[in-house]
């Protein structure tokens, strides 16, 4: 399965890490595009946006810090 994970922060990162662990393409984005360096490594995609993270997954979770964050991912102009 291709997964989506926005959210690369302390128990974002270690999620997605689990989700390449158990066999899934992981597609990742943070606004911190650093923080994906661990998951590039073991073969994550980095997209742009949280529009691509969409666009490329057949499922996409997130780790966010609140609902600012969760509606500006979700319903903002690159939103899922």
């Amino acid at each position: 399965m291709k997964v989506g994970f926005i959210g690369l922060g302390t128990m974002g990162a270690s999620i997605a890490l689990n989700a390449v662990k158990g066999q899934h393409s992981l597609v990742v984005h943070d606004i911190n595009q650093d923080a994906a360096k661990p998951h590039l490594e073991i073969g994550a995609e980095w997209v742009a946006s949280p529009k691509e993270v969409a666009a490329q997954s057949e499922v996409v979770f997130t780790s966010l810090p609140g609902p600012p964050q969760v509606e500006e991912v979700a319903l903002g102009e690159n939103g899922l």
